[in-house]
């Protein structure tokens, strides 16, 4: 069977904060800005839920919007008008600042404005304003946008520079000396001399351009690789502690992969109690800040934070589909397969999808995306949730009926059996059509289910030729419908939030 082709790369898509906004039409509203609602917000547990403010009839009529950058930008691009000086006064923003702070700091009225403006189209701020007569506004305060946030402290630190910057190279490099698994990272910063600034070695395998970031990256994986003989396993705040003698160091988005990439190891296998990442195998890049993640590269796989994903990075992908694995073991069977991670993007996300990934896969379109997951009630139900969520065709591989008859059934206690079964009777009728005829068997066997870890050799050895046939047939559907295409604008639109 012939390769499908490689979709070309495509353009860098920047995920930000668009849950539950929708763009607002303003009058004079200037060019490179964008204005969108303030959404409403609920919290579920450790999930955030945003929706579109609208009245009783459904009209959406906000009294406040945000102006925010129309296309996708860099996480840090600093205006080039800026000083060093203003630079410090933004980042130095707290919750917010209100506009007569910013007209005292940036000059009144066009000053004050002109700089505004710099800021949202570099994706720097988000401009408060109040909505004037259905369509005119008035600036009322600005707040950073939360790639600007996250790197608030350490471009700061920059900024300020370092008291010593020849003691504080010195320093690192003798740190690095007494760990051998870092030889080759002193090598490079050793031949990195500072001068009147510290710089980040080229070749760095931390894999970020920002001084601090590499700073804090060396030192937690000094004491991580230190403590690897200990029996008791490092949490992130017991490293940061050891490391940066501050429990409470935040361990940002920058700092956690720079980490990562110093020790091989995604963040939440290598601390305890971490929060679990979604785990990526396949042909994507995600840049956050100036740090870099290579999923095609990073043995075994990738972690992202599912929230990161969500609020902030730039993501540059030629796959040419998407693969969701229910189960660790069976994602990291095929992340071993090369005519499978090589072409599509692998992802693990452990059960039921996060807002995250969600929005991860809404931004994705329109590449297929497929799902394996186990053959029971349950992993019918997954599939279920995914389409409703995304808006998008989930295809079901390694799921049908003859794979269920003659795969292991699973025990399970009588009352788990009885629940699993109702739910099967329900998605026979109601659940994705492709699967309706699985979950009829299903409820026909009282509710049994195969975990899809025992069909491995009925399933993976025939995955790579399934998974062609997908994309084929997406390529010659060709553009996305309109349901997925403005899915995906909806996530690009907000430029960062």
């Amino acid at each position: 069977m012939p390769d499908a082709p490689r979709p070309p790369s495509r353009p860098p898509l920047l995920i930000g904060e668009a849950h539950g906004r929708r763009e607002v039409w303003l009058r004079a509203l200037p060019a490179g800005v964008v204005a969108v609602t303030v959404p409403r917000t609920s919290r579920d547990g450790n999930e955030v839920h945003a929706r579109v403010p609208v009245d009783r009839r459904k009209r959406v009529k906000p009294d406040r919007v945000d102006l925010v950058a129309a296309e996708p930008v860099e996480a840090f691009a600093p205006p080039s008008e800026l000083s060093t000086r203003d630079l410090i006064k933004v980042l130095t923003t707290g919750t917010y600042k209100r506009w007569s702070t910013i007209e005292a700091e940036f000059g009144k009225g066009d000053a004050a404005w002109r700089t505004a403006l710099s800021l949202i189209r570099c994706g720097a701020v988000i401009l408060r304003c109040k909505v004037v007569q259905t369509t005119g506004f008035v600036p009322d305060s600005w707040r950073l946008t939360q790639s600007w946030a996250a790197l608030r402290e350490d471009k700061l630190a920059e900024l300020r520079g370092h008291p010593d910057p020849v003691q504080l190279h010195a320093e690192l490099v003798q740190m690095m000396s007494q760990v051998p698994e870092l030889s080759a990272e002193q090598a490079l910063l050793a031949a990195t001399p500072p001068g009147r600034t510290l710089k980040v070695p080229s070749s760095s395998a931390a894999g970020t351009e920002d001084w601090r970031v590499y700073e804090v990256a060396v030192r937690t994986a000094v004491v991580w690789w230190r403590a690897q003989s200990s029996p008791q396993p490092l949490t992130a705040k017991a490293l940061a502690g050891k490391a940066l003698r501050d429990t409470k160091n935040p361990w940002t988005l920058q700092r956690r992969q720079a980490f990562s990439n110093l020790v091989g190891m995604p963040f939440d296998q290598a601390l305890e109690g971490s929060e679990t990442e979604l785990r990526m195998r396949g042909p994507l890049r995600w840049c956050v800040g100036t740090v870099i993640a290579d999923a095609a590269a990073c043995r075994p796989w990738l972690g992202l934070p599912a929230h990161g994903l969500l609020s902030l990075g730039l993501i540059e992908s030629n796959a040419i589909g998407v693969l969701l694995i229910e189960n660790k073991d069976a994602f990291e069977q095929i992340c071993k397969l090369p005519n499978i991670a090589d072409r599509w993007l692998c992802v693990w996300g452990a059960g039921y999808a996060t807002h995250g990934l969600i929005a991860f896969l809404k931004a994705m379109a329109p590449l297929p995306v497929a799902a394996w997951q186990d053959l029971d009630a349950h992993g019918i139900r997954i599939i279920a949730n995914l389409t409703e969520r995304t808006g998008r065709c989930i295809t079901p591989v390694g799921m049908d009926v003859d794979l269920y008859r003659s795969g292991t059934k699973y025990r399970q206690k009588p009352e788990k059996r009885a629940d699993n079964l109702k739910l099967a009777e329900e998605l026979s009728v109601s659940g994705p059509l492709a699967l309706r005829a699985l979950a009829a068997e299903i409820a026909r066997n009282g509710g049994d289910g195969c975990e899809h870890e025992t069909l491995y050799d009925a399933v993976l050895p025939s995955l790579p030729g399934t998974l062609e046939q997908i994309g084929q047939a997406s390529a010659a559907r060709g553009p996305v419908d309109a349901e997925d295409s403005a899915g995906a604008r909806a996530l690009r639109f907000a430029g960062g939030e």
